[in-house]
């Protein structure tokens, strides 16, 4: 399954898909080029701590963001708690064969995760997926990153977790697709 987010074209939802889309419950986002964490760190994104900049973010293979769209709805996908990654991956790749013609459903990475609830958070006074994480497509060596939103005033976890999936979920995002089928 493909996970980058990120490709140069298109860059926005079809009209008619873009409403589809949110007939159907899904929020649409403009998506930033260039968010990597320590962007949004830096930017005031609510983090919880430090520790994941201090003793894992040297180590994790991250990928900014280009100008995208992104449709998300604010919750796990159903049946992907506690699964492995790779499983969750497969869930999604079939969630997303439902998908409008000029769509894909991908896991997104960590810094687009962490844009989505913060950008939610300030439009709706809430932040999504509190008491859960999500997987994300980004990975260092002792697994892939997870995002989470835990306590009040600054929920945001980031974070690797080894692949038992034990506590994680995905939230599925969806682009922008003009590859041929």
């Amino acid at each position: 399954m493909d996970h980058d987010i990120s490709l140069p074209a298109p860059t926005t939802f079809v009209p008619t898909v873009a409403e589809e889309l949110r007939r159907g419950g899904w929020l649409i986002v403009d998506l930033p080029g260039g968010l990597m964490l320590s962007v949004l760190r830096a930017s005031g994104a609510p983090f919880r701590g430090e520790r994941f900049f201090r003793d894992f973010a040297p180590f994790v293979v991250e990928t900014a963001t280009l100008d995208t769209q992104v449709a998300y709805q604010p919750g796990l996908l159903a049946g992907s708690l506690n699964l492995r990654y790779e499983a969750a991956e497969l869930l999604v790749a079939e969630f997303g064969r439902g998908a409008p013609t000029g769509v894909r459903a991908t896991i997104g990475t960590a810094a687009t995760y962490v844009q989505i609830i913060w950008a939610h958070a300030r439009t709706t006074g809430d932040f999504p997926l509190r008491g859960y994480y999500t997987w994300t497509a980004d990975a260092g060596p002792d697994g892939h990153l997870v995002v989470g939103v835990f306590g009040r005033d600054r929920p945001i976890v980031v974070g690797p977790h080894p692949k038992s999936g034990a506590g994680i979920g995905v939230m599925p995002l969806l682009v922008p697709d003009d590859r041929p089928e």
